[in-house]
């Protein structure tokens, strides 16, 4: 079965540019602050250029807060990039070049920042960035080569010592995130997804369609008595074959879900006039999954008629109640045996197939 990848959804892009909008806006403040005092900036096109860098990061860090979203990954390392450029500006147009490197700490934050919220290529640009800037400034005071590479050095190895361990600590971070949303959504015994994991797949909007077509309940009959004659070890496995077998017969792109119990959910992309023969096969194999124990499954569906697109995410619990009816009915019946209506707004007695094995 392929699930598709969650991915990150938690980070939608406004934390990132949120911060990153602070950090400008408050060098533009501590730059004001700068530009007011006539002993710091050398006058002329010095201090007109440090002030339309003031001005063009005012509207940066605007427009960071006001459409934080829509900033990519690369977008804010350009920001950044032009943060430290600002940086060396600002020690280049100081009065005393020696006194205005006293700045370059300024570029400390923006380090963390590219480690924390940019991915490690982009970060590596940045870092590659603050070296050349680090040089520039450096090369402003240094009164010779030994001078300017021991002066380079030491703020070099700070920052990017710094900026490396965030990046493991950040590494190692997500790695155990990422474990534990796996073990969150996750059946423990089954390895299928459960209830939450379901979710997580899910698109967000409720009106968004899922791409699945059909929905299939599937309940292994009689699970109560294989636990009483084999014991709970016995049933614990038959859970696991079944598992397995239905991880391995969904198509690509489609769920399967243990939703508890001797319960389990298939949201598939099958088409609506293939739903019948699909929910029969698995019907059929399950069978052979667990012949082992006679053990048999039914299975109640719900399928998108002709022309619909198919559930949309608002839909989705309704569209498994429905196909609960279905399973209801397929016990009714006798048990081993699959159920089929269309997902419209028909009563669940109307419009309904079944198939007996």
């Amino acid at each position: 079965m392929h699930v598709p990848e969650a991915g990150r959804t938690a980070d939608d892009g406004r934390p990132r540019a949120r911060v990153l909008a602070c950090l400008v806006l408050a060098a533009v403040a501590v730059g004001c602050v700068a530009a007011l005092d006539p002993t710091t900036l050398r006058p002329g096109a010095w201090t007109l250029a440090f002030i339309a860098s003031l001005v063009l990061g005012t509207a940066v860090g605007t427009a960071l807060l006001a459409v934080a979203r829509r900033w990519s990954g690369a977008a804010l390392a350009a920001v950044v990039c032009g943060l430290q450029g600002i940086v060396v500006l600002s020690v280049l147009a100081n009065q005393s070049r020696a006194g205005g490197v006293l700045n370059v700490v300024l570029l400390l934050p923006l380090a963390v920042y590219a480690a924390v919220y940019l991915s490690r290529r982009q970060c590596r640009v940045v870092m590659a960035a603050l070296v050349a800037c680090v040089g520039v400034v450096m090369g402003a005071v240094a009164d010779g080569v030994l001078q300017w590479i021991s002066l380079t050095a030491l703020p070099v190895l700070a920052f990017l010592g710094t900026s490396e361990v965030v990046l493991r600590l950040r590494t190692h971070l997500e790695g155990a995130l990422a474990s534990l949303v796996e073990q969150v959504a996750t059946d423990p015994l089954t390895g299928l997804l459960n209830r939450r994991g379901l979710e997580s797949r899910l698109p967000r909007a409720a009106d968004a369609p899922t791409g699945f077509r059909c929905v299939l309940m599937l309940d292994i009959d009689h699970f109560k008595a294989i636990n009483d004659r084999f014991g709970h070890e016995v049933g614990d496995e038959v859970f696991r074959r079944f598992a397995a077998g239905l991880a391995h017969e969904t198509r690509a792109g489609d769920l399967a879900v243990r939703l508890g119990g001797e319960e389990f959910l298939v949201l598939s992309t099958t088409a609506p006039d293939q739903v019948s023969d699909y929910a029969e096969a698995l019907r059929a194999r399950a069978a052979e999954w667990m012949a082992e124990w006679a053990v048999t499954v039914s299975v109640g569906v719900v399928s998108a008629t002709a022309g619909e697109d198919g559930v949309a995410r608002g839909d989705v619990l309704g569209a498994v109640a429905a196909a609960d009816e279905c399973l209801y009915r397929a016990k009714q019946e006798g048990r081993n045996r699959t159920v089929v209506r269309p997902w419209n707004d028909a009563r669940p007695s109307d419009g309904v197939s079944t198939s007996v094995g």
